[in-house]
């Protein structure tokens, strides 16, 4: 027979500023019905079970009926002492609920100057001391049931070592979820940072080490079927694009560098060139002397002399040159390069100096060859960036927050997430 309860009172000023003995005894007795129900269909299993396979798979299906009856039993007898709490938890919540009403009428009749009196007293301490009184006897039936509870449970039917695992998750999973929660808030808060400025190593680290923690929390949280697959799905997602994200850095690195000494080569084959075409003219006389029949052995070693000095001019020239290249700082990108690339000022400062090296050295084969790349390398690090961007945002956006209890949320959207919580099966 359903029992109709009156609504308990939210607000519990003068006495208190919460509700000191909580508790719903409706949704115990939901449960007790539910538990009940289940003890029938578990009972009504076994018979079942042990009719049908009485001469077929004895020995296996006897065992499966007799952890039907007893798990049928554990049902059974928890219930009872589910449903003797209810009634007890709802008949101290109306002595609180007298309590409080009658607190209250002596407050509105009282006159204001005689809320307090003037030694000092209190004019509901009465109450307050009642009220208290009241608290402490649910602190103690509380721990009688829970007790009693914990007794019936400990029958024949021996929880499995993962079992009492996720026994233990259930108890701390609010505090889980919630450091899970605050971590994944910081390591987004510092890829938000890192688009406008250029974060320490040990920050960008920490970003990864938080971003591991959130996918480890979830993993537990989802192992217990508290928690969707789908957030460990998406936590692994994350992982999988700042792997990809970090390897297309490192490549386009390695072409920067490759880029580097092939513009160094061709500095200093265009600097000798200039300097070669600059002494031409020196060069074709000295040359036209050593080989004239007629000059004097002084001539063409005079000429020799010119000759050599010229050419150790233009390769002077081409070292400088390639010193001067070598010493060339990094190109700098703009702040809007740096988001438009992925929100990273390194991997925008790598690119754009390929992208001058060559624009320098147009005409050197090696420098564009080993420039090729920097656009397949940059296009994967901002593609991985967009995409993990557009996850993570879409799920805070419109996804509940355990850091942020106040937000807004859509609620389709964790209805469809839950469609993905599935616990890890339990052994008998």
């Amino acid at each position: 027979m359903a029992t109709t309860t009156r609504p308990r009172p939210r607000d519990w000023h003068p006495l208190t500023d919460t509700d000191p003995t909580p508790g719903d005894p409706e949704s115990i007795r939901d449960e007790v019905a539910h538990m009940k129900h289940l003890a029938g269909m578990l009972r009504a299993e076994a018979a079942d079970l042990k009719g049908r396979y009485a001469t077929k798979l004895r020995d296996e299906a006897r065992e499966l009926e007799v952890h039907l009856r007893e798990t049928a039993g554990r049902y059974e007898r928890v219930h009872g002492h589910l449903t003797a709490w209810a009634a007890e938890l709802e008949s101290i919540q109306s002595d609180a609920d007298r309590i409080l009403r009658g607190a209250r009428a002596d407050a509105e009749a009282a006159p204001p100057e005689d809320t307090e009196s003037a030694s000092g007293d209190d004019p509901l301490a009465k109450y307050r001391r009642s009220l208290t009184r009241v608290e402490a006897h649910r602190d103690e039936r509380a721990s009688h049931y829970a007790a009693r509870i914990r007794h019936e449970i400990n029958d024949k039917i021996k929880d499995s070592w993962w079992e009492r695992r996720k026994n233990e998750i259930d108890g701390v999973k609010g505090a889980i979820s919630l450091v899970a929660d605050v971590m994944s808030w910081v390591a987004t808060v510092i890829a938000i940072v890192a688009i406008f400025t250029t974060p320490a190593g040990w920050i960008a680290g920490l970003a990864v080490w938080l971003a591991v923690g959130v996918l480890a929390g979830h993993i537990a949280l989802a192992a217990a079927g508290d928690c969707s697959w789908l957030d460990v799905g998406m936590d692994i997602f994350g992982l999988l694009t700042m792997g990809i994200g970090g390897a297309a850095l490192n490549g386009l690195k390695d072409v920067r560098a490759a880029t580097k000494l092939a513009a160094q080569a061709a500095a200093d084959e265009r600097a000798a060139v200039t300097a070669t075409r600059a002494s031409r003219s020196v060069l074709d006389r000295s040359s036209a002397t050593v080989n004239r029949r007629g000059s004097t052995a002084a001539a063409r070693a005079r000429a020799r002399h010119v000759r050599n000095i010229a050419k150790a001019a233009a390769e002077r020239a081409g070292r400088n040159a390639a010193v001067e290249e070598a010493a060339t700082p990094m190109a700098e990108a703009s702040q809007r390069e740096a988001v438009l690339v992925g929100g990273d000022r390194e991997t925008a400062n790598l690119y754009k100096d390929v992208v001058r090296m060559r624009a320098a050295y147009p005409e050197s084969a090696a420098v564009q060859r080993a420039s090729q790349g920097a656009e397949g390398y940059k296009g994967t690090f901002q593609g991985t960036w967009i995409a993990a961007t557009a996850v993570d945002g879409a799920d805070k956006a419109v996804g509940d927050s355990d850091a942020l209890p106040e937000k807004p949320d859509y609620g389709p959207y964790g209805a469809f997430k839950d469609r993905y919580t599935r616990e890890v099966g339990s052994a008998w």
